[in-house]
Protein backbone atom coordinates (compact mmCIF):
# COMPACT_ATOMS: atom_id res chain seq x y z
CA UNK A 1 0.00 0.00 0.00
CA UNK A 2 1.40 3.40 -1.01
CA UNK A 3 2.32 5.93 1.68
CA UNK A 4 0.26 9.06 2.28
CA UNK A 5 1.94 12.17 0.95
CA UNK A 6 1.16 15.78 0.16
CA UNK A 7 0.47 16.53 -3.50
CA UNK A 8 2.83 18.83 -5.33
CA UNK A 9 1.39 22.36 -5.54
CA UNK A 10 1.20 22.20 -9.33
CA UNK A 11 -0.78 18.93 -9.28
CA UNK A 12 -3.09 20.21 -6.55
CA UNK A 13 -3.71 23.37 -8.57
CA UNK A 14 -4.62 21.34 -11.65
CA UNK A 15 -7.04 19.16 -9.68
CA UNK A 16 -8.68 22.24 -8.15
CA UNK A 17 -8.89 23.85 -11.57
CA UNK A 18 -10.60 20.76 -12.95
CA UNK A 19 -13.39 21.11 -10.38
CA UNK A 20 -14.23 24.61 -11.64
CA UNK A 21 -13.18 24.57 -15.32
CA UNK A 22 -14.57 21.39 -16.86
CA UNK A 23 -14.73 22.61 -20.47
CA UNK A 24 -14.30 25.84 -22.50
CA UNK A 25 -17.85 26.92 -21.74
CA UNK A 26 -17.05 26.87 -18.01
CA UNK A 27 -14.10 29.20 -18.59
CA UNK A 28 -16.29 31.56 -20.60
CA UNK A 29 -18.92 31.54 -17.85
CA UNK A 30 -16.43 32.44 -15.13
CA UNK A 31 -14.79 35.22 -17.17
CA UNK A 32 -18.10 36.78 -18.21
CA UNK A 33 -19.41 36.63 -14.63
CA UNK A 34 -16.27 38.47 -13.50
CA UNK A 35 -16.95 41.12 -16.13
CA UNK A 36 -20.55 41.51 -14.96
CA UNK A 37 -19.43 41.82 -11.34
CA UNK A 38 -17.01 44.56 -12.49
CA UNK A 39 -19.97 46.58 -13.79
CA UNK A 40 -19.37 45.99 -17.49
CA UNK A 41 -22.03 47.22 -19.90
CA UNK A 42 -20.43 45.78 -23.05
CA UNK A 43 -18.95 42.27 -23.13
CA UNK A 44 -17.44 40.68 -26.23
CA UNK A 45 -16.40 37.04 -26.34
CA UNK A 46 -14.33 35.56 -29.15
CA UNK A 47 -13.66 31.82 -29.47
CA UNK A 48 -11.78 29.53 -31.83
CA UNK A 49 -12.16 25.77 -32.15
CA UNK A 50 -15.05 25.82 -29.72
CA UNK A 51 -12.85 27.61 -27.17
CA UNK A 52 -10.24 24.88 -27.03
CA UNK A 53 -7.69 26.88 -28.99
CA UNK A 54 -8.57 30.41 -27.97
CA UNK A 55 -10.98 32.36 -25.75
CA UNK A 56 -10.90 36.14 -25.52
CA UNK A 57 -13.22 38.12 -23.26
CA UNK A 58 -13.21 41.92 -23.46
CA UNK A 59 -15.27 44.13 -21.13
CA UNK A 60 -15.61 47.81 -20.25
CA UNK A 61 -15.88 47.24 -16.52
CA UNK A 62 -13.99 48.79 -13.61
CA UNK A 63 -10.66 47.16 -14.37
CA UNK A 64 -7.86 46.54 -11.86
CA UNK A 65 -4.91 48.53 -10.58
CA UNK A 66 -1.30 47.35 -11.09
CA UNK A 67 -1.32 46.11 -7.50
CA UNK A 68 -4.62 44.22 -7.80
CA UNK A 69 -3.93 42.49 -11.11
CA UNK A 70 -1.20 40.07 -9.88
CA UNK A 71 -3.25 39.27 -6.78
CA UNK A 72 -6.21 38.20 -8.95
CA UNK A 73 -4.16 35.24 -10.23
CA UNK A 74 -3.61 33.88 -6.72
CA UNK A 75 -6.01 31.26 -5.44
CA UNK A 76 -8.74 32.49 -3.08
CA UNK A 77 -8.04 36.13 -3.95
CA UNK A 78 -11.34 37.99 -4.20
CA UNK A 79 -12.84 41.44 -3.80
CA UNK A 80 -16.35 40.08 -3.22
CA UNK A 81 -16.16 38.85 0.40
CA UNK A 82 -13.92 39.56 3.39
CA UNK A 83 -15.57 37.71 6.28
CA UNK A 84 -17.54 34.53 6.88
CA UNK A 85 -20.73 36.49 7.43
CA UNK A 86 -20.48 37.84 3.87
CA UNK A 87 -21.37 34.36 2.61
CA UNK A 88 -24.87 34.90 4.00
CA UNK A 89 -25.61 37.88 1.73
CA UNK A 90 -23.80 37.31 -1.54
CA UNK A 91 -24.98 39.69 -4.23
CA UNK A 92 -22.32 39.02 -6.88
CA UNK A 93 -22.02 36.16 -9.37
CA UNK A 94 -18.46 35.26 -8.37
CA UNK A 95 -16.96 35.29 -4.89
CA UNK A 96 -14.58 32.36 -4.39
CA UNK A 97 -11.50 33.75 -6.09
CA UNK A 98 -11.08 30.52 -8.04
CA UNK A 99 -11.79 31.51 -11.63
CA UNK A 100 -8.68 33.32 -12.87
CA UNK A 101 -6.09 31.13 -11.09
CA UNK A 102 -7.93 27.98 -12.16
CA UNK A 103 -7.98 29.05 -15.81
CA UNK A 104 -4.36 30.25 -15.69
CA UNK A 105 -3.27 26.89 -14.25
CA UNK A 106 -4.41 24.97 -17.35
CA UNK A 107 -3.73 27.38 -20.22
CA UNK A 108 -1.49 30.03 -21.72
CA UNK A 109 -3.02 33.04 -20.07
CA UNK A 110 -2.85 36.80 -20.73
CA UNK A 111 -4.54 39.53 -18.69
CA UNK A 112 -4.70 43.19 -19.76
CA UNK A 113 -6.52 45.55 -17.41
CA UNK A 114 -6.92 49.27 -16.76
CA UNK A 115 -8.96 51.44 -14.45
CA UNK A 116 -10.59 54.63 -15.72
CA UNK A 117 -8.15 56.72 -13.69
CA UNK A 118 -4.96 54.98 -14.86
CA UNK A 119 -2.76 56.47 -17.57
CA UNK A 120 -2.24 53.08 -19.20
CA UNK A 121 -3.09 49.41 -18.84
CA UNK A 122 -1.05 46.57 -17.33
CA UNK A 123 -0.34 43.26 -19.02
CA UNK A 124 0.30 40.01 -17.14
CA UNK A 125 1.00 36.54 -18.53
CA UNK A 126 0.99 33.06 -17.06
CA UNK A 127 1.75 29.61 -18.49
CA UNK A 128 0.35 26.61 -16.59
CA UNK A 129 -0.02 28.84 -13.55
CA UNK A 130 3.54 30.19 -13.62
CA UNK A 131 3.33 33.97 -13.73
CA UNK A 132 5.53 36.08 -15.98
CA UNK A 133 6.53 39.71 -15.61
CA UNK A 134 3.97 42.49 -15.63
CA UNK A 135 4.42 45.28 -18.14
CA UNK A 136 2.61 48.45 -19.27
CA UNK A 137 0.26 48.09 -22.23
CA UNK A 138 -2.11 50.16 -24.37
CA UNK A 139 -5.79 49.36 -23.83
CA UNK A 140 -9.04 51.18 -23.00
CA UNK A 141 -10.48 51.03 -19.46
CA UNK A 142 -11.76 47.58 -18.60
CA UNK A 143 -10.30 44.09 -18.71
CA UNK A 144 -9.24 41.75 -21.51
CA UNK A 145 -8.52 38.09 -20.84
CA UNK A 146 -6.93 35.83 -23.45
CA UNK A 147 -6.96 32.07 -22.83
CA UNK A 148 -5.02 29.93 -25.32
CA UNK A 149 -4.53 26.17 -25.57
CA UNK A 150 -6.92 25.33 -22.75
CA UNK A 151 -6.02 22.03 -20.98
CA UNK A 152 -2.70 21.82 -22.88
CA UNK A 153 -1.03 20.55 -19.68
CA UNK A 154 -3.92 18.31 -18.60
CA UNK A 155 -4.23 15.82 -21.47
CA UNK A 156 -6.81 13.67 -19.68
CA UNK A 157 -9.24 16.58 -19.47
CA UNK A 158 -8.52 17.60 -23.07
CA UNK A 159 -9.08 14.02 -24.26
CA UNK A 160 -12.66 14.03 -23.01
CA UNK A 161 -13.70 17.25 -24.71
CA UNK A 162 -16.34 16.92 -27.40
CA UNK A 163 -16.08 18.08 -30.99
CA UNK A 164 -15.51 21.70 -31.94
CA UNK A 165 -19.20 22.08 -32.81
CA UNK A 166 -20.40 20.57 -29.53
CA UNK A 167 -18.06 22.69 -27.39
CA UNK A 168 -19.03 25.81 -29.33
CA UNK A 169 -22.68 25.02 -28.76
CA UNK A 170 -22.03 24.78 -25.01
CA UNK A 171 -20.46 28.24 -25.09
CA UNK A 172 -23.51 29.59 -26.92
CA UNK A 173 -25.81 28.12 -24.25
CA UNK A 174 -23.79 29.72 -21.46
CA UNK A 175 -23.78 33.11 -23.15
CA UNK A 176 -27.51 32.96 -23.82
CA UNK A 177 -28.34 32.35 -20.19
CA UNK A 178 -26.03 35.06 -18.94
CA UNK A 179 -27.57 37.46 -21.44
CA UNK A 180 -31.08 36.59 -20.22
CA UNK A 181 -30.13 37.57 -16.69
CA UNK A 182 -28.66 40.94 -17.73
CA UNK A 183 -30.75 42.58 -20.46
CA UNK A 184 -29.07 45.92 -19.72
CA UNK A 185 -25.69 44.60 -20.94
CA UNK A 186 -24.61 44.37 -24.59
CA UNK A 187 -23.37 40.82 -25.31
CA UNK A 188 -21.53 39.62 -28.41
CA UNK A 189 -20.20 36.13 -29.10
CA UNK A 190 -18.25 35.52 -32.27
CA UNK A 191 -15.82 33.23 -34.04
CA UNK A 192 -13.31 34.33 -36.70
CA UNK A 193 -16.03 33.76 -39.33
CA UNK A 194 -19.42 34.20 -37.63
CA UNK A 195 -21.32 36.13 -35.00
CA UNK A 196 -23.03 33.50 -32.86
CA UNK A 197 -24.89 35.86 -30.54
CA UNK A 198 -25.68 39.55 -30.71
CA UNK A 199 -27.82 40.96 -27.90
CA UNK A 200 -27.77 44.77 -27.88
CA UNK A 201 -28.68 46.75 -24.80
CA UNK A 202 -30.82 47.87 -23.20
CA UNK A 203 -33.63 45.46 -24.00
CA UNK A 204 -36.89 44.44 -22.41
CA UNK A 205 -37.03 40.82 -21.20
CA UNK A 206 -39.11 39.83 -24.24
CA UNK A 207 -36.73 41.58 -26.63
CA UNK A 208 -33.81 39.82 -24.97
CA UNK A 209 -35.50 36.42 -25.39
CA UNK A 210 -36.06 37.24 -29.06
CA UNK A 211 -32.39 38.16 -29.47
CA UNK A 212 -31.21 35.05 -27.64
CA UNK A 213 -33.63 32.31 -28.71
CA UNK A 214 -35.26 33.87 -31.75
CA UNK A 215 -38.45 35.82 -32.48
CA UNK A 216 -40.38 32.60 -33.22
CA UNK A 217 -40.21 31.57 -29.57
CA UNK A 218 -40.76 35.09 -28.26
CA UNK A 219 -44.00 35.33 -30.24
CA UNK A 220 -45.49 32.50 -28.13
CA UNK A 221 -44.50 33.83 -24.69
CA UNK A 222 -46.82 35.41 -22.13
CA UNK A 223 -45.65 37.76 -19.34
CA UNK A 224 -46.24 36.81 -15.73
CA UNK A 225 -45.24 38.22 -12.38
CA UNK A 226 -45.97 38.54 -8.68
CA UNK A 227 -44.43 40.42 -5.74
CA UNK A 228 -44.89 39.54 -2.10
CA UNK A 229 -43.02 40.89 0.90
CA UNK A 230 -39.74 41.64 -0.85
CA UNK A 231 -39.92 38.47 -2.94
CA UNK A 232 -40.59 38.89 -6.64
CA UNK A 233 -41.04 36.59 -9.59
CA UNK A 234 -41.18 37.84 -13.17
CA UNK A 235 -41.39 35.44 -16.05
CA UNK A 236 -42.18 34.74 -19.65
CA UNK A 237 -44.02 31.45 -20.16
CA UNK A 238 -45.24 29.82 -23.35
CA UNK A 239 -48.91 29.73 -24.23
CA UNK A 240 -50.52 26.28 -23.88
CA UNK A 241 -50.96 26.15 -27.66
CA UNK A 242 -47.15 26.08 -28.02
CA UNK A 243 -44.94 23.25 -26.79
CA UNK A 244 -41.50 21.72 -27.33
CA UNK A 245 -40.11 18.23 -27.51
CA UNK A 246 -37.73 18.87 -24.58
CA UNK A 247 -37.33 21.15 -21.58
CA UNK A 248 -34.12 22.77 -22.78
CA UNK A 249 -35.78 26.18 -23.14
CA UNK A 250 -36.62 26.42 -19.45
CA UNK A 251 -34.31 28.92 -17.74
CA UNK A 252 -34.38 29.65 -14.01
CA UNK A 253 -32.56 32.70 -12.62
CA UNK A 254 -32.27 33.40 -8.91
CA UNK A 255 -31.07 36.93 -8.18
CA UNK A 256 -29.89 37.01 -11.80
CA UNK A 257 -27.82 33.83 -11.38
CA UNK A 258 -28.71 30.95 -13.70
CA UNK A 259 -29.25 27.84 -11.59
CA UNK A 260 -30.42 24.26 -11.96
CA UNK A 261 -33.13 23.44 -9.45
CA UNK A 262 -35.92 20.86 -9.56
CA UNK A 263 -38.36 23.35 -8.09
CA UNK A 264 -38.97 25.07 -11.44
CA UNK A 265 -39.62 21.77 -13.21
CA UNK A 266 -42.11 20.78 -10.52
CA UNK A 267 -43.91 24.13 -10.80
CA UNK A 268 -44.15 23.91 -14.58
CA UNK A 269 -45.40 20.34 -14.41
CA UNK A 270 -48.25 21.38 -12.14
CA UNK A 271 -48.89 24.60 -14.05
CA UNK A 272 -49.37 22.89 -17.42
CA UNK A 273 -51.09 19.76 -16.10
CA UNK A 274 -53.85 18.91 -18.55
CA UNK A 275 -52.83 21.70 -20.94
CA UNK A 276 -50.06 20.01 -22.95
CA UNK A 277 -49.96 16.67 -24.77
CA UNK A 278 -47.98 13.89 -23.18
CA UNK A 279 -44.25 14.22 -23.86
CA UNK A 280 -44.42 17.95 -24.66
CA UNK A 281 -42.81 20.71 -22.60
CA UNK A 282 -43.36 24.44 -22.15
CA UNK A 283 -40.78 27.17 -22.58
CA UNK A 284 -40.13 29.48 -19.64
CA UNK A 285 -37.68 32.17 -18.59
CA UNK A 286 -38.21 32.77 -14.88
CA UNK A 287 -36.52 35.42 -12.71
CA UNK A 288 -36.79 35.02 -8.95
CA UNK A 289 -35.58 37.82 -6.70
CA UNK A 290 -35.41 37.32 -2.95
CA UNK A 291 -33.24 38.54 -0.06
CA UNK A 292 -29.73 37.07 -0.51
CA UNK A 293 -29.61 35.80 3.06
CA UNK A 294 -32.48 33.41 2.23
CA UNK A 295 -30.60 31.54 -0.50
CA UNK A 296 -27.30 29.63 -0.25
CA UNK A 297 -25.27 29.88 -3.46
CA UNK A 298 -22.17 28.27 -1.98
CA UNK A 299 -23.06 24.60 -2.42
CA UNK A 300 -21.59 23.84 -5.86
CA UNK A 301 -18.05 24.43 -7.24
CA UNK A 302 -19.45 26.01 -10.40
CA UNK A 303 -22.19 27.88 -8.48
CA UNK A 304 -24.81 26.12 -10.63
CA UNK A 305 -27.06 25.06 -7.75
CA UNK A 306 -28.61 26.87 -4.81
CA UNK A 307 -30.42 25.96 -1.61
CA UNK A 308 -33.47 27.89 -0.46
CA UNK A 309 -34.18 28.53 3.20
CA UNK A 310 -37.94 28.44 2.48
CA UNK A 311 -38.45 26.15 -0.54
CA UNK A 312 -42.18 25.85 0.11
CA UNK A 313 -42.64 29.59 -0.14
CA UNK A 314 -40.55 29.66 -3.32
CA UNK A 315 -42.74 26.97 -4.87
CA UNK A 316 -45.96 28.76 -3.95
CA UNK A 317 -44.73 32.13 -5.23
CA UNK A 318 -43.56 30.66 -8.53
CA UNK A 319 -46.77 28.74 -9.08
CA UNK A 320 -49.02 31.68 -8.32
CA UNK A 321 -46.88 34.14 -10.28
CA UNK A 322 -46.59 31.98 -13.40
CA UNK A 323 -50.28 31.17 -13.27
CA UNK A 324 -50.94 34.88 -13.86
CA UNK A 325 -49.40 34.54 -17.31
CA UNK A 326 -51.75 31.73 -18.26
CA UNK A 327 -54.78 33.74 -17.29
CA UNK A 328 -55.76 31.38 -14.49
CA UNK A 329 -55.60 28.31 -16.73
CA UNK A 330 -52.43 26.90 -15.20
CA UNK A 331 -53.02 23.79 -13.17
CA UNK A 332 -56.78 23.71 -13.72
CA UNK A 333 -57.96 20.56 -15.54
CA UNK A 334 -60.90 20.50 -17.94
CA UNK A 335 -64.31 20.19 -16.29
CA UNK A 336 -65.15 16.88 -17.94
CA UNK A 337 -64.16 14.54 -20.73
CA UNK A 338 -66.24 12.53 -23.17
CA UNK A 339 -65.67 8.82 -23.42
CA UNK A 340 -67.00 6.75 -26.31
CA UNK A 341 -68.13 3.28 -25.30
CA UNK A 342 -68.71 0.36 -27.71
CA UNK A 343 -72.47 0.35 -27.20
CA UNK A 344 -73.40 3.65 -25.62
CA UNK A 345 -72.42 7.24 -25.20
CA UNK A 346 -71.28 8.13 -21.71
CA UNK A 347 -69.94 11.13 -19.81
CA UNK A 348 -67.18 10.73 -17.22
CA UNK A 349 -68.44 11.71 -13.79
CA UNK A 350 -66.86 11.23 -10.37
CA UNK A 351 -64.68 8.42 -11.62
CA UNK A 352 -67.62 6.50 -13.14
CA UNK A 353 -69.80 6.51 -16.25
CA UNK A 354 -73.35 7.62 -16.81
CA UNK A 355 -75.28 5.27 -19.05
CA UNK A 356 -76.97 7.15 -21.83
CA UNK A 357 -80.35 6.17 -20.41
CA UNK A 358 -79.76 7.83 -17.02
CA UNK A 359 -81.64 11.15 -17.05
CA UNK A 360 -79.35 12.97 -14.58
CA UNK A 361 -77.85 16.43 -15.07
CA UNK A 362 -74.07 16.95 -15.02
CA UNK A 363 -72.56 17.86 -11.63
CA UNK A 364 -71.20 21.38 -10.97
CA UNK A 365 -67.54 20.26 -11.10
CA UNK A 366 -67.21 16.68 -12.36
CA UNK A 367 -63.94 14.87 -11.89
CA UNK A 368 -61.38 14.99 -14.67
CA UNK A 369 -60.44 11.60 -16.10
CA UNK A 370 -57.30 11.86 -18.24
CA UNK A 371 -57.25 9.96 -21.53
CA UNK A 372 -55.46 6.62 -21.49
CA UNK A 373 -51.78 6.75 -22.52
CA UNK A 374 -50.93 5.65 -26.07
CA UNK A 375 -49.57 2.13 -26.52
CA UNK A 376 -45.77 1.63 -26.46
CA UNK A 377 -44.00 2.55 -29.69
CA UNK A 378 -43.12 -1.03 -30.54
CA UNK A 379 -46.77 -2.09 -30.28
CA UNK A 380 -48.45 0.77 -32.09
CA UNK A 381 -48.38 -0.85 -35.50
CA UNK A 382 -49.63 -4.09 -33.95
CA UNK A 383 -53.01 -2.50 -33.13
CA UNK A 384 -55.70 -4.52 -34.95
CA UNK A 385 -56.29 -2.63 -38.16
CA UNK A 386 -59.98 -3.40 -38.44
CA UNK A 387 -61.23 -2.02 -41.73
CA UNK A 388 -64.46 -0.02 -41.53
CA UNK A 389 -67.60 -1.47 -43.06
CA UNK A 390 -67.73 1.50 -45.41
CA UNK A 391 -65.54 3.52 -47.73
CA UNK A 392 -64.68 7.00 -46.47
CA UNK A 393 -65.15 8.66 -49.84
CA UNK A 394 -68.67 7.21 -50.07
CA UNK A 395 -69.80 8.81 -46.81
CA UNK A 396 -72.16 11.77 -46.98
CA UNK A 397 -70.11 14.74 -45.84
CA UNK A 398 -71.81 16.89 -43.20
CA UNK A 399 -69.13 19.37 -42.23
CA UNK A 400 -66.47 20.22 -39.65
CA UNK A 401 -66.82 20.29 -35.85
CA UNK A 402 -64.67 22.75 -33.91
CA UNK A 403 -62.30 22.88 -36.88
CA UNK A 404 -60.92 19.58 -35.66
CA UNK A 405 -63.32 16.76 -36.59
CA UNK A 406 -64.89 15.89 -39.91
CA UNK A 407 -68.53 14.79 -39.55
CA UNK A 408 -70.05 12.42 -42.09
CA UNK A 409 -73.12 10.23 -42.38
CA UNK A 410 -72.62 6.54 -42.96
CA UNK A 411 -74.98 3.58 -43.36
CA UNK A 412 -74.71 2.76 -39.65
CA UNK A 413 -74.74 6.23 -38.12
CA UNK A 414 -72.58 9.31 -37.54
CA UNK A 415 -68.85 9.00 -38.34
CA UNK A 416 -66.38 11.41 -36.70
CA UNK A 417 -62.90 11.64 -38.21
CA UNK A 418 -60.02 13.36 -36.41
CA UNK A 419 -58.56 15.41 -39.25
CA UNK A 420 -55.04 15.55 -37.80
CA UNK A 421 -54.87 11.83 -37.00
CA UNK A 422 -56.28 10.95 -40.43
CA UNK A 423 -53.83 13.12 -42.35
CA UNK A 424 -51.00 11.92 -40.12
CA UNK A 425 -51.78 8.31 -41.09
CA UNK A 426 -51.96 9.25 -44.79
CA UNK A 427 -48.58 11.02 -44.68
CA UNK A 428 -46.98 8.21 -42.68
CA UNK A 429 -48.04 5.62 -45.26
CA UNK A 430 -46.87 7.88 -48.10
CA UNK A 431 -43.43 8.38 -46.55
CA UNK A 432 -43.15 4.70 -45.71
CA UNK A 433 -43.97 3.69 -49.28
CA UNK A 434 -41.37 6.09 -50.65
CA UNK A 435 -38.69 4.67 -48.33
CA UNK A 436 -36.62 7.84 -48.59
CA UNK A 437 -36.56 7.71 -52.38
CA UNK A 438 -39.58 9.90 -52.98
CA UNK A 439 -39.54 13.39 -54.45
CA UNK A 440 -37.96 16.14 -52.39
CA UNK A 441 -38.79 19.81 -52.21
CA UNK A 442 -35.79 22.13 -52.17
CA UNK A 443 -36.46 25.06 -49.86
CA UNK A 444 -36.29 28.42 -51.58
CA UNK A 445 -34.92 29.86 -48.35
CA UNK A 446 -32.98 27.20 -46.38
CA UNK A 447 -33.92 27.15 -42.69
CA UNK A 448 -31.38 27.35 -39.89
CA UNK A 449 -32.08 24.87 -37.10
CA UNK A 450 -30.14 24.85 -33.84
CA UNK A 451 -30.09 21.73 -31.70
CA UNK A 452 -28.89 21.43 -28.12
CA UNK A 453 -25.14 21.10 -27.51
CA UNK A 454 -25.34 17.42 -26.59
CA UNK A 455 -27.14 16.67 -29.86
CA UNK A 456 -24.71 18.45 -32.20
CA UNK A 457 -22.37 15.46 -32.51
CA UNK A 458 -25.27 13.08 -33.11
CA UNK A 459 -26.66 15.16 -35.96
CA UNK A 460 -23.22 15.52 -37.58
CA UNK A 461 -22.73 11.74 -37.40
CA UNK A 462 -26.20 10.94 -38.74
CA UNK A 463 -26.64 13.32 -41.66
CA UNK A 464 -26.86 10.28 -43.96
CA UNK A 465 -29.64 8.74 -41.84
CA UNK A 466 -31.61 11.99 -41.98
CA UNK A 467 -31.03 12.17 -45.74
CA UNK A 468 -32.53 8.70 -46.14
CA UNK A 469 -35.62 10.03 -44.40
CA UNK A 470 -35.76 12.82 -46.99
CA UNK A 471 -34.19 15.63 -44.95
CA UNK A 472 -31.13 17.32 -46.42
CA UNK A 473 -29.09 19.04 -43.69
CA UNK A 474 -25.63 20.60 -43.79
CA UNK A 475 -23.52 21.89 -40.87
CA UNK A 476 -23.76 25.62 -40.31
CA UNK A 477 -21.35 26.05 -37.43
CA UNK A 478 -21.61 25.04 -33.78
CA UNK A 479 -24.93 23.36 -33.08
CA UNK A 480 -26.60 24.97 -36.11
CA UNK A 481 -27.59 23.13 -39.27
CA UNK A 482 -29.06 24.31 -42.55
CA UNK A 483 -32.16 22.48 -43.81
CA UNK A 484 -32.06 22.58 -47.62
CA UNK A 485 -34.71 20.06 -48.66
CA UNK A 486 -37.61 18.04 -47.24
CA UNK A 487 -39.91 15.34 -48.66
CA UNK A 488 -42.28 16.95 -51.16
CA UNK A 489 -45.35 15.91 -49.18
CA UNK A 490 -44.03 17.89 -46.19
CA UNK A 491 -43.36 21.14 -48.03
CA UNK A 492 -45.95 22.96 -45.91
CA UNK A 493 -44.73 21.56 -42.59
CA UNK A 494 -43.10 23.60 -39.82
CA UNK A 495 -39.58 22.60 -40.83
CA UNK A 496 -37.70 23.85 -37.78
CA UNK A 497 -40.06 22.21 -35.29
CA UNK A 498 -40.06 18.97 -37.28
CA UNK A 499 -36.26 18.69 -37.38
CA UNK A 500 -35.89 19.60 -33.71
CA UNK A 501 -38.36 16.94 -32.62
CA UNK A 502 -36.75 14.35 -34.90
CA UNK A 503 -33.37 15.03 -33.32
CA UNK A 504 -34.86 15.04 -29.82
CA UNK A 505 -36.55 11.71 -30.52
CA UNK A 506 -33.76 9.93 -32.36
CA UNK A 507 -30.61 11.21 -30.62
CA UNK A 508 -31.11 9.11 -27.44
CA UNK A 509 -31.19 5.92 -29.55
CA UNK A 510 -28.09 3.83 -29.18
CA UNK A 511 -26.13 3.00 -32.30
CA UNK A 512 -27.11 -0.65 -31.99
CA UNK A 513 -30.83 0.05 -32.19
CA UNK A 514 -32.54 -1.65 -35.15
CA UNK A 515 -32.56 0.64 -38.21
CA UNK A 516 -36.22 -0.24 -38.78
CA UNK A 517 -37.20 1.10 -35.36
CA UNK A 518 -35.24 4.31 -35.93
CA UNK A 519 -36.79 4.78 -39.37
CA UNK A 520 -40.30 4.13 -38.04
CA UNK A 521 -39.83 6.72 -35.30
CA UNK A 522 -38.52 9.25 -37.82
CA UNK A 523 -41.49 8.74 -40.14
CA UNK A 524 -43.90 9.15 -37.23
CA UNK A 525 -42.42 12.51 -36.25
CA UNK A 526 -42.34 13.75 -39.83
CA UNK A 527 -45.93 12.73 -40.50
CA UNK A 528 -47.12 14.43 -37.32
CA UNK A 529 -45.53 17.76 -38.23
CA UNK A 530 -46.69 17.64 -41.82
CA UNK A 531 -50.29 16.81 -40.99
CA UNK A 532 -53.25 19.16 -40.88
CA UNK A 533 -53.51 20.64 -37.41
CA UNK A 534 -56.44 20.61 -35.05
CA UNK A 535 -58.14 23.98 -35.31
CA UNK A 536 -57.37 24.34 -39.02
CA UNK A 537 -60.41 25.17 -41.12
CA UNK A 538 -60.98 22.93 -44.15
CA UNK A 539 -63.28 23.49 -47.10
CA UNK A 540 -65.48 20.68 -48.42
CA UNK A 541 -63.08 19.82 -51.24
CA UNK A 542 -60.19 19.43 -48.79
CA UNK A 543 -62.28 17.21 -46.52
CA UNK A 544 -63.39 15.02 -49.42
CA UNK A 545 -59.80 14.70 -50.65
CA UNK A 546 -58.62 13.61 -47.20
CA UNK A 547 -61.37 10.99 -46.92
CA UNK A 548 -60.44 9.61 -50.34
CA UNK A 549 -56.77 9.38 -49.33
CA UNK A 550 -57.73 7.61 -46.13
CA UNK A 551 -59.36 4.85 -48.21
CA UNK A 552 -55.96 4.14 -49.79
CA UNK A 553 -54.12 3.73 -46.48
CA UNK A 554 -53.37 0.12 -45.45
CA UNK A 555 -54.29 1.09 -41.87
CA UNK A 556 -57.05 3.60 -41.26
CA UNK A 557 -58.07 2.84 -37.68
CA UNK A 558 -55.26 4.59 -35.81
CA UNK A 559 -52.58 7.21 -36.42
CA UNK A 560 -48.90 6.15 -36.09
CA UNK A 561 -48.94 7.26 -32.43
CA UNK A 562 -51.79 4.87 -31.65
CA UNK A 563 -54.59 7.43 -31.42
CA UNK A 564 -57.90 6.54 -33.09
CA UNK A 565 -58.55 8.10 -36.50
CA UNK A 566 -62.34 7.74 -36.52
CA UNK A 567 -65.26 6.87 -34.33
CA UNK A 568 -68.78 5.69 -35.16
CA UNK A 569 -71.84 6.69 -33.16
CA UNK A 570 -74.42 4.11 -34.19
CA UNK A 571 -77.82 5.47 -35.16
CA UNK A 572 -79.35 3.13 -32.58
CA UNK A 573 -77.42 4.91 -29.82
CA UNK A 574 -78.55 8.27 -31.10
CA UNK A 575 -82.17 7.12 -31.11
CA UNK A 576 -81.80 5.74 -27.61
CA UNK A 577 -80.29 9.02 -26.39
CA UNK A 578 -83.36 10.88 -27.67
CA UNK A 579 -85.70 8.08 -26.46
CA UNK A 580 -87.10 7.55 -29.88
CA UNK A 581 -88.71 4.20 -30.69
CA UNK A 582 -86.95 1.87 -33.06
CA UNK A 583 -88.27 2.11 -36.65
Amino acid sequence: MSRIRILAPQVAAQIAAGEVITRPAAAVKELVENALDAGARTITVEIEEGGRRRIRVVDDGAGMTPEEAPESLKRHATSKISAETDLLRIRTLGFRGEALPSIAAISRFTLVTRTAQAAHAWRLTAVAGEMGEAAPAAAPPGTQVLVEDLFFNTPVRRKFLKSREAEQAQVVEVMRRLALGHPEVHFTLQTPTRTLLAAPAPQTPLERVAAVFGPELAAHLLPAGLESGGWEVTALVSAPEFSLASNRLQVFLVNRRVVHDRILGAVLKELYQGLLPRGRHPAAVVHLRLPPDLVDVNIHPAKAEVRFQEPGRVYALLLQGLRQGLGGRGGEPPRYTLTWQPESLAVARDGGLWPATTPAPPPPRPAYIPPPPPPPQEHREAIPAAAPAFRFEELTLIGQLHRTYILAQGPEGLVLIDQHAAHERVLYETLKAQAGAGPRQALLFPRVVEVSPRQADWVSANLALLARAGLELTPFGGASFLVKAVPACLAEAEVEAMVLEMVETLAPFKSGREPEAVAERALTVMACHGAIRAGQELNREQMRALLAQLDQAPVSSHCPHGRPVWRLIPISDIRQGFRRPRP
